[in-house]
């Protein structure tokens, strides 16, 4: 859910408290949060924070929204910077507009890194520009259509699971069983995909594929993931973006990572008996709202313990 800036004005405002003492403070967190601007916000703001978060980790993503003059900022910045960054978007670009938080683990799983550390990426040739805009603005949700949904698969490990997908993708897509097997391979060298709670999202950049394409798989028996909880996967997520789509790959994890960071989504979905039940589930998913001022709910925790 986005917010406009004059609410969040009025949010902040009314959430101010006098300040109290610690005998031991917390162990500093960061947070990602999401701004839609326009484009001629973006360089000013960057500088703005550049000043106000000297000394301190934090990363910005830039990417622009086709069609429009407006771009997305991915922000990655520490908690106790929110509520300045918030004030800093409030006066330099007023129409702009905040999604959710979300307040990363202590120790990031490599998919986690993924999200917040992406490599720069690479030149991209005019003539693969196309694969990008192909995906444009899909989310999750519309790329997902019931066949591409996958309930009580009878797999018992991540290499069976990778093995299934690379003959789906052959059957259904045309695109070479190994080629896929390889991909998601290749990622998961580089460190587990598994989120924790249960959820995984095994992704790669596939050479010959033309749009992204996502699949929703539910292993009749949850399988072992190498997950940072320990628990096995139930809940599988798969993306597959071509070559040249960095954008497209970083928007669609951080679109997983969002629903799959509410728990009320993860009960729904586990209570899905049927494909086009899990597809109208993903269709009709509000994000909740995170209270910024920290007042009546606490800042959205992905895959929080208990959950």
């Amino acid at each position: 859910m986005m917010h406009t800036l004059a609410g969040l004005r009025a949010l902040l405002a009314s959430g101010k408290t006098a300040p109290h003492r610690r005998s031991h403070p917390a162990p500093a967190r960061n947070v990602m949060m999401h701004v839609t601007l326009d484009a001629q916000h973006a360089t000013p703001l960057r500088q703005a924070l550049i000043r106000d978060c000297a000394g301190q980790p934090w990363t910005i993503r830039l990417v622009p929204l086709y069609g429009t003059d407006r771009v997305r900022l991915s922000l990655y910045l520490p908690k106790e910077a929110v509520s300045g960054a918030i004030q800093r978007v409030a006066h330099l670009a007023p129409t702009a507009e905040v999604g959710q938080l979300f307040e990363v683990p202590h120790a990031p799983t490599e998919a986690w890194r993924d999200l917040m550390h992406p490599a720069s990426p690479p030149s991209v040739d005019p003539a693969d520009q196309s694969d990008e805009m192909a995906s444009g603005n899909d989310t999750i949700a519309q790329l997902l259509s019931q066949d591409h949904v996958l309930l009580g698969l009878d797999v018992d490990s991540r290499e069976s699971l990778f093995v299934h997908l690379g003959r789906f993708c052959e059957e259904r897509f045309g695109l070479p069983a190994a080629t896929v097997i390889a991909g998601l391979e290749a990622r998961e060298s580089l460190g587990s995909t598994a989120l924790g709670q249960g959820v995984a999202v095994p992704h790669g950049q596939i050479k010959g594929l033309r749009r992204a394409i996502t699949l929703y798989v539910r292993p009749a028996t949850p399988i072992p993931f190498d997950a940072p909880d320990g628990n096995p996967v139930g809940d599988v997520v798969v993306l597959l973006v071509p070559e040249a789509a960095n954008s497209t790959h970083l928007r669609l994890l951080a679109d997983v990572a969002q629903r799959f960071c509410d728990h009320h989504f993860r009960e729904q979905l586990h209570a899905c008996v049927d494909a086009q039940a899990v597809c109208q589930l993903f269709v009709g998913y509000n994000a909740p709202e995170a209270d910024l001022a920290g007042r009546s709910h606490a800042a959205v925790k992905l895959f929080d313990k208990g959950r």
